[in-house]
């Protein structure tokens, strides 16, 4: 295990970014839980401020995937919701996807916390 390598990439500019991102996340959605328009607008606008300050190399490639994460999540979640003959569902969900809007930037910060995680493993368990 490299010690020094952990230590770099759990200390990095990039790994406060992502903590102070899921923070904010956090604190938007307590904060204006009653608000599902300044929810959405605030986590779109609070990924857009990550891309921005980001000095990663892959933006493009995690767009994609973030994308391709958060349609398919949308759809399955939406599916589950639909098919739970109403023991699941949100209190204002958008029609016709049984989920509100603003769970597309959490989908979004999922994806890109999933990634980290994937590399900080990788770096923990290949020699």
């Amino acid at each position: 295990m490299d010690f020094e390598k952990i230590h770099n990439i759990i200390l990095s500019n990039e790994s406060i970014y992502i903590l102070i991102l899921v923070i904010l996340n956090i604190i938007n959605i307590c904060v204006f839980y009653k608000n599902k328009n300044l929810l959405l607008l605030n986590g779109l606008l609070l990924l857009c401020v990550y891309f921005f300050i980001s000095k990663r190399q892959d933006k493009k490639i995690l767009i994609i995937a973030m994308t391709n994460f958060t349609f398919w999540g949308v759809l399955a979640e939406s599916f589950i919701i639909k098919n739970s003959n109403n023991s699941l569902y949100y209190r204002d969900p958008h029609k016709p996807l049984n989920v509100p809007l603003w769970l597309i930037p959490i989908y979004c910060l999922f994806c890109i916390t999933a990634l980290y995680t994937y590399n900080i493993f990788k770096v923990f368990l290949i020699r």
